[in-house]
């Protein structure tokens, strides 16, 4: 009996051996293709191939700005500023379109916000002065108005941009202080969107859609507004698809108007508003895309250090004359008689005489500029002095010395 249990036993064992080796080589058999597919690369019927991996897509190139003077242009400005979110705002939208515009900002506030300031100037967009304190300047004495222009330009340049030669007077104020004595160009505006009236985006862009021809224009907006930076975000690109180009004040007149801002000179609506496109504008950089390295141009990666050169021997003392003889001087550093020093040549003149003006004087080529002397102050006795008519023989055209044609000022 033990026997029978015994066998059958072993006889249950053997079969289900049989059956996990057989299980075994079934999942082999069925695993094979798919290796064979997968090495192969070769789809089985009926399967669409995967997608396949795509080859990196070739870095863009940066864009280059290209101003065509020939073509529309049309200079965006921005008054009051900064301000730490609108400013940046429309920052944002310049940059996405490739655009710049000018900013003029009050001192006082880039105290407070210096960041936007210094994006502008990382962007190439133009920062000019709107005064420190944004006070009519045309009711301020002379002394004060440059104090506060002065002020103005401290904060700009600790802010990182350069002092601004533009200037545009709060409420476009001005009076002939203002115009011809501050030593800055005086800057207004074309068009007036009335953004600070309104304070609607729709009614700001929509001015603008329908003012007409924008050739030459500037236009006025104040970039501490949200609704002024939401009009920006839709005027900036319909003004490129219209085939403006977006430019800067001071590329606007060098471009369109044929001059650059002067010192002391008011442009304001008559002056842009009198003046076409001209004929010969003025190049600046923006005019042309930057030069590429010709062939052979760029230089070796691994440049030797210089050569040190080698020590030059110290040069031989000239030995001394005996004394009692007189010392030689080589002819060719000797110099002319009337410039020897007396411990040489101690008997000869040191000076040429002067040798007189022909009756007509010399023109000098260039002329120099001298402060006005100050007219002293008349007391209560003193009597104007009379002039005393010059002797015979003194004036111009006789034959007298005159002054030095070079230091002249007619």
């Amino acid at each position: 009996m033990n026997r029978f249990f015994a066998a059958a036993l072993a006889v249950f064992l053997i079969l289900s051996c049989a059956a996990c080796t057989g299980r075994a080589a079934m999942a082999e058999d069925s695993s094979q293709p798919e290796t064979l597919e997968a090495a192969s690369g070769i789809p089985a019927p009926g399967k669409e191939p995967g997608p396949s991996a795509q080859p990196d897509a070739a870095p863009e190139e940066p864009y280059v700005r290209v101003i065509d003077p020939a073509k529309p242009m049309v200079a965006l400005t921005f008054d009051d500023g900064p301000d730490a979110t609108y400013s940046n705002a429309i920052l944002d939208i310049l940059e996405e379109n490739h655009a710049l515009a000018t900013f003029f900002e009050v001192g006082r506030n880039v105290q407070a916000c210096p960041e936007p300031v210094r994006r502008m100037v990382e962007m190439g967009c133009e920062v000019a002065s709107h005064s420190n304190a944004h006070k009519n300047l045309s009711k301020l004495k002379k002394a004060s108005l440059l104090k506060d222009l002065a002020l103005a330009d401290e904060a700009l340049t600790a802010a990182g941009a350069e002092a601004p030669f533009l200037v545009r007077p709060p409420y476009g104020a001005v009076n002939k202080t203002v115009k011809a004595s501050t030593g800055r160009a005086m800057v207004t505006w074309t068009i007036d969107t009335e953004d600070w009236r309104s304070r609607d985006a729709k009614k700001v862009a929509g001015y603008i859609m329908n003012y007409g021809d924008l050739d030459g224009e500037i236009i006025l907006m104040h970039s501490i507004y949200e609704s002024t930076a939401d009009a920006v975000a839709v005027l900036v690109p319909w003004l490129q698809e219209q085939g403006y180009q977006l430019v800067t004040v001071t590329e606007l007149m060098a471009f369109y108007y044929g001059e650059l801002p002067q010192p002391d000179h008011f442009y304001g609506y008559t002056y842009f508003t009198t003046h076409g496109r001209t004929d010969t504008p003025i190049e600046l950089p923006s005019m042309f895309p930057p030069a590429e390295p010709s062939d052979g141009a760029e230089a070796p990666e691994n440049v030797p250090p210089e050569e040190i050169p080698p020590e030059q021997p110290p040069e031989a003392v000239p030995e001394e004359p005996p004394a009692g003889e007189p010392e030689e001087i080589p002819e060719e550093d000797t110099l002319p008689e009337w410039l020897w020093p007396s411990a040489v040549k101690p008997f000869i003149n040191a000076a040429p005489r002067p040798i007189p003006i022909a009756s007509k004087p010399a023109v000098a080529t260039g002329r120099t500029v001298s402060a006005p002397a100050e007219e002293p102050v008349p007391t209560k006795d003193a009597s104007p002095a009379k002039e005393e008519p010059p002797a015979a023989g003194e004036g111009i055209g006789s034959g007298a010395l005159l002054p030095n044609p070079a230091v002249f000022t007619p």
